[in-house]
């Protein structure tokens, strides 16, 4: 099959490949910054990301869902069918899971269908593939309001450093965005004042805070403040057991960042 020249292969603006895959504008850009895109210009000096940028995308994005820092992205580390095979491994790890516990209940299935009392061996199978006994706890998810929500999923993403989830949009706007913060997940929720829910731009209060464990808080604090944030308080050891600084985000809403004391002595001792 012939190839279609450079000419010839469709190409989008960075619009368009930030609605189609949920990665921000901004951050699409630090990518560039760091390197690891290099989209092309048209005569505008507009980017525009071919095959080969998407490619790249991919790959970087690949990386980050497999957990690599920021700063140990390398998308020629790895060629992209090694890079998805890692991630086909873990998808069918799970699958594999579900499989055999499919058979173990369909195996009862046949034994109540014959009108036979499943074994207490069956029985304990069973109970050992069914999920915890209070599926309403399983997960946590922190809900905070935003007036522009593109604009503080990327301060998040690039500034804070949190792991950027999908944005949702209504037309040209914003209207629900996802960001990973280790093990929690941060919903943007747009402004509803039928909820009486609002930013801190409209009320000029914060009614709520968030504080996340890092490795080291005192890299964390130096690489934030290295962009001008709204830094609230510097590294402090506090009464209550971590090394913690807090941080104002584009609306307002305030961020804390911690490090358990126990875990700063440890890494300085010989």
């Amino acid at each position: 099959m012939k190839s279609m020249t450079s000419t010839e292969r469709r190409q989008w603006g960075i619009g368009d490949v930030a609605r189609r895959t949920g990665v921000t504008e901004r951050t699409l850009r630090y990518y560039e910054e760091l390197g690891l895109l290099a989209p092309d210009r048209d005569a505008g000096g507009r980017r525009r990301y071919d095959g080969d940028a998407l490619d790249r995308l991919y790959r970087v994005r690949l990386l980050r869902e497999l957990g690599t820092p920021v700063a140990d992205l390398d998308p020629d580390a790895d060629d992209l069918l090694a890079l998805t095979r890692r991630y086909l491994a873990d998808l069918d790890a799970r699958l594999a899971d579900l499989a055999r516990v499919r058979e173990r209940v369909r195996a009862v299935e046949d034994r109540l269908l014959d009108g036979d009392r499943p074994g207490d061996e069956a029985l304990l199978d069973l109970l050992s593939g069914l999920t915890a006994d209070e599926p309403a706890l399983t997960r946590r998810i922190t809900l905070l309001v935003y007036r522009d929500i593109a604009a503080g999923h990327a301060y998040l993403v690039d500034v804070l450093g949190l792991a950027p989830g999908p944005i949702g949009y209504d037309g040209d706007r914003a209207v629900h965005g996802e960001v990973h913060a280790g093990d929690g997940v941060v919903w943007l929720h747009r402004e509803a004042p039928e909820h009486r829910m609002v930013s801190p731009l409209t009320t000029g209060t914060v009614t709520a805070s968030l504080a996340v464990l890092v490795d080291d808080v005192d890299a964390h604090h130096a690489r934030v403040a290295a962009t001008g944030a709204a830094i609230d308080y510097e590294p402090t050891d506090m009464p209550y057991g971590v090394r913690e600084y807090s941080v104002r985000d584009t609306e307002g809403h305030l961020w804390s960042f911690q490090t358990p004391l126990t875990e700063l002595d440890e890494q300085e001792t010989p």
